[in-house]
């Protein structure tokens, strides 16, 4: 099967380089709060990702990401497709992204993705999914 590495399709605003991600799961769906680039404004978002099917935080650095099985990019989202990381869930039509930050790679295998937050207050990611977690409690 051949892989390649796309841009997902949803428009998600730049990952900042300065703090690491702040991550969430219920063992269902995975929340993963990261610092936007001051480019797209500054401050935090927080995604959710339903249905998720297989999630992993690796640490690596991104001067190691010339060394990944996947092309992919420092502090970036990338989409693999064709990748044997989903075919397990086929039948479900699964995503698989990988999510680089400075010392941390995402790689989550989902269903839905959507923004539950995107704010602009100068916050630390654990504070901002925090707050966020105790004003409207874990992903339903």
């Amino acid at each position: 099967m051949q892989t390649s590495t796309v841009q997902p399709r949803e428009t998600l605003p730049q990952i900042g380089i300065v703090e690491n991600p702040a991550i969430f799961s219920d063992g269902d769906d995975v929340l993963i709060c990261y610092e936007i680039a001051p480019v797209d404004g500054g401050g935090n978002v927080i995604l959710e990702f339903e249905g998720v099917f297989h999630f992993e935080q690796n640490s690596m650095n991104i001067r190691d990401l010339g060394k990944h099985q996947y092309p992919i990019e420092a502090w970036n989202i990338s989409e693999i497709l064709g990748s044997d990381r989903t075919e397990r869930w086929r039948a479900s039509k699964p995503r698989f992204w990988m999510i680089t930050f400075n010392d941390v790679t995402v790689e989550i295998v989902f269903q839905t993705i959507r923004i539950v937050l995107e704010s602009r207050r100068k916050e630390r990611p654990c504070e901002a999914l925090k707050a966020f977690l105790q004003a409207s409690g874990p992903p339903r």
